[in-house]
């Protein structure tokens, strides 16, 4: 019966976390569509969640953690590996759900306070490169290393450039909002980046 009951705690105590770690996030979520990245301080989620602030600091030690927690939370839902046989429609797919990803969902909100912490804080620079930036390029990545194989694009080409390119404008369009960024602009990116790659016609 001992057992029993020792093996119980560890559930209780990971759905308990569980529960905590949904009400937060869905409280930062609110803050960042309301307010901004300015407007969202690790007291108020405290305050506004329920959550203790020692569990709040245990789990994100600033509010750029969290804001990161946030984003791949999103990210992992929208941004998929669509493998349909075909590299342009593989990076359409991409580009698009990224698209959809920074303007219909809170994770706009939350890469953009990222961006802006990785700027004045240099201290937060490598966490962003590391656990951000490298999981939203993996997928592109496979994406890019089976059309080599395939025969769509050129051996030769810098997989990272070409994964620069198409990140980097998205990224720019939404940093100054100066056109907008939609499916059409999706699709005119990669064929202007698969234009340089060499892909078959």
């Amino acid at each position: 019966m001992v057992e029993i009951l020792d093996r119980a705690v560890p559930t209780r105590v990971d759905a308990r976390l569980q529960s905590t770690r949904a009400r937060v996030l869905a409280c930062a979520s609110r803050i960042l569509r309301q307010d901004g990245y300015t407007g969202l301080t690790m007291e108020r989620v405290a305050a506004e969640s329920g959550a203790a602030k020692t569990t709040l600091y245990r789990h994100w030690p600033t509010k750029a953690t969290l804001c990161m927690d946030l984003y791949l939370e999103e990210a992992g839902r929208e941004v998929r590996d669509p493998d349909t046989g075909s590299v342009a429609a593989d990076l359409k797919a991409i580009v698009a759900s990224v698209v959809r990803l920074q303007t219909k969902t809170v994770a706009g909100a939350a890469f953009l306070g990222l961006v802006a912490e990785a700027q004045i804080n240099p201290g937060s620079r490598a966490a962003f490169l590391a656990e951000f930036a490298e999981r939203r390029r993996a997928v592109t990545r496979r994406v890019l290393q089976r059309a080599i194989k395939r025969g769509e694009l050129r051996r030769d080409i810098d997989v990272d450039l070409v994964i620069d390119a198409l990140g980097g404008a998205t990224t720019f369009r939404l940093l100054q909002g100066h056109a907008p960024l939609n499916s059409r602009f999706a699709d005119a990116l990669v064929a202007l980046v698969l234009s340089g790659a060499g892909t078959r016609r």
